[in-house]
């Protein structure tokens, strides 16, 4: 009996011994002696080690090189001495970033997911100890992997080729070891360090407005536009409650365009990251000695540059302000602020007034003046504190009364309609061939549309005595004729 106590002491004290010993042989790489006793297995763990346990992962590969760390905290760093660190004492994950990438945004969700899979790899098959590596890829592989733990010790292997019978893994040995493994890599393993630069290059949201108000929406308060696409630099400035274009001359923007603009100016990610740290051979070789349109706005209280550099087929190389990366993106993410012209911002209406502000229009199309004049009471029944109501009354030359409801309004349409159809350098010489004037109730300045022949079927709108764009025929003869109708008595359509 005591025979047999003796020797379960002895067996159970060799397989602890022996276990050890498989322990440190996966870790160092010379687990020749275990590969006699295990050749294949569904899952084979070869580290067991947490992802706070790592202190630093170098990784050699045929497109560069890199070594991803722990970023350091506060906490983590009061608490280096005793061995352990912030994520480890309060059981959350650690976050990674690129020692070689200084300044630059990191995607650490690409850096987390490649330690955790890097240094504790996991082989679905041990093939044992093989007397060519070359045969595996491993003796000039495609990358070399060095784990450092806070324990002092370390996880050094070798990847090489895609195994023969699964594209998706490849093969593996320890640094100093001739037992190969398959295994699966995560794809960081074999990528440059670029791969791990985050490619969301801006994403702006108005937080203070979100939650004082609900609403998100960001405040511009100022957008310029330059660059080779701009000979004349734009100018978006807050006029009243809303932007408009100041620069090279005062405009009303495209509402549409505008949002456009804002929302691109707001919200960009690359396609794909092209050069980081780039030094002046490369600035030149993306077309940043030269660029296609420089973005400099104020949004939140917030200044931001967005610099558009070469085109390359649909894409276009990018660059923010303060970030030393080279991005590139769809042209069509850029589209409203890289590509665009002062012609395609502009708001194409040209008369913009509000019917119920007009007190008089006059026209004078060469041969008199039509002189409409609108008179206004105010409706005491429907008239509220907030808002005023009121009647209105038209009147056209002699004093005639003319019909408000129906024949006015549907001139002033004809009015409104007119858009500008390209755009127009300098004013022609010579007299206007329609000159369309109106003052407002509202205190406004009064406007002057003049019209002056400008080719076949084209006329050149100057408002205010600035030169606004190009008009056609058809909407000269629609101003004409309807109001020839107007006063006549007769409907205008």
């Amino acid at each position: 009996m005591r025979s047999n106590i003796r020797n379960l002491i002895i067996v159970a004290v060799c397989i602890a011994v022996l276990g050890g010993a498989l322990l440190t042989l996966k870790l160092t790489g010379n687990d020749q002696a275990a590969s006699s006793s295990v050749s294949s297995s569904a899952s084979i763990e070869l580290v067991s080690k947490k992802s706070e346990d790592v202190v630093s992962m170098n990784v050699v590969n045929q497109k560069g090189s890199y070594t991803l760390v722990p970023v350091k905290t506060p906490a983590a760093s009061s608490q280096a001495s005793s061995g352990s660190s912030s994520a480890a004492s309060s059981g959350t994950e650690p976050t990674y970033t690129v020692k070689e990438l200084g300044g630059c945004p990191i995607n650490t969700s690409s850096t987390e997911s490649v330690v955790k899979n890097g240094f504790s790899l996991v082989a679905s098959k041990n093939l044992g100890t093989v007397s060519d590596l070359e045969e595996y890829g491993l003796k000039n592989p495609q990358a070399t992997v060095k784990v450092q733990f806070r324990d002092g010790s370390s996880y050094d292997y070798k990847i090489g080729r895609a195994s023969a019978t699964d594209s998706a893994s490849y093969y593996m040995c320890g640094l100093d070891s001739d037992n190969v493994y398959i295994v699966s890599v995560d794809q960081g393993l074999l990528e440059s360090p670029t791969y791990f630069v985050s490619t969301n290059i801006l994403a702006i949201n108005n937080t203070a407005a979100s939650s004082a108000s609900g609403a998100s929406e960001n405040n511009f308060t100022k957008i310029t536009l330059s660059g080779s696409n701009y000979p004349k630099p734009i100018t978006f400035s807050v006029y009243k409650t809303s932007l408009k274009i100041s620069s090279p001359a005062n405009y009303t923007a495209d509402s549409s365009k505008l949002d456009s603009l804002k929302t691109d100016l707001a919200t960009l990610t690359a396609d794909s990251v092209e050069a980081v740290n780039p030094d002046a051979d490369a600035l030149k070789k993306y077309g940043f000695d030269n660029p296609t349109a420089v973005a400099k706005y104020t949004v939140n209280g917030a200044d931001y540059t967005l610099t558009a550099g070469a085109k390359d087929g649909a894409d276009c190389y990018v660059m923010l302000g303060g970030v030393n990366v080279i991005y590139k993106v769809a042209s069509t993410s850029i589209q409203s602020w890289a590509l665009g012209n002062l012609f395609d911002l502009r708001d194409k209406q040209l008369v913009g007034a509000n019917i119920e502000s007009v007190k008089s229009i006059t026209v004078d199309a060469g041969s008199g003046e039509n002189v409409l004049n609108v008179a206004r009471t105010k409706d005491e029944k429907q008239s509220t504190e907030d808002k005023a109501y009121y009647n209105y009354k038209v009147t056209g030359n002699g004093g005639k009364a003319l019909d408000y409801d129906t024949n006015f309004r549907n001139f002033f349409v004809r009015l409104v309609n007119i858009n500008i159809l390209e755009n127009a350098e300098g004013k022609p010489s010579g007299q206007p061939v329609l000159t369309v004037k109106f003052q407002y109730y509202d205190g406004a300045a009064a406007d002057t549309f003049e019209f002056y022949k400008s080719g076949d079927r084209r006329y050149t709108a100057v408002v205010n005595g600035q030169v606004f764009g190009i008009v056609t025929q058809d909407d000269m003869d629609s101003v004409t004729t309807g109001i020839t109708a107007l006063e006549s008595g007769k409907a205008v359509s």
